[in-house]
């Protein structure tokens, strides 16, 4: 039962921040997407998505050691959920989940949309398609070291 509880409030902590910090939600759209990166970094050992572009990085209000980075591709959503599938536990990130949460939620990924850890952070990838960039998918990444 504990995964269930550990998977919810990173969901809703992750809604709440990218609507409060302006990273969609608001209606607008755009024909394209930025060329350049904002200013940043991308998060150690979370692969980005090939030719993606960071619309957004910043620090999660409110809690110590967290970001966020949102990323926009022209890719399919199926297609940049399969690359988070076999990347992230490719470099070493171990999913939350079990056979047994994943059927019962009827969920698909297990590294997508759901909380995956790394010695003492935790990470949760959101694949959707883009509300500030129609037709484009948005890969949003919160990031949080975890404390004992």
């Amino acid at each position: 039962m504990r995964k269930i509880i550990v998977f919810i409030p990173i969901l809703l902590l992750t809604a709440l921040i990218l609507v409060g910090a302006g990273c969609g939600g608001d209606g607008t759209t755009s024909v394209a997407i930025p060329k350049l990166d904002v200013a940043g970094g991308d998060i150690q050992d979370v692969p980005r998505y090939p030719g993606s572009v960071r619309v957004y990085h910043a620090p999660m209000y409110g809690i110590p050691n967290a970001i966020v980075v949102v990323y926009v591709t022209s890719a399919s959503i199926d297609t940049v959920s399969d690359f988070y599938e076999t990347q992230l536990p490719a470099n070493g990130w171990k999913s939350e989940s079990s056979a047994e949460i994943m059927e019962e939620f009827g969920l698909t990924y297990m590294y997508v949309g759901q909380t995956a850890t790394k010695d003492g952070q935790e990470i949760f990838v959101l694949v959707r398609d883009s509300s500030d960039y129609s037709g484009y998918t948005e890969v949003n990444i919160s990031f949080r070291e975890l404390t004992e």
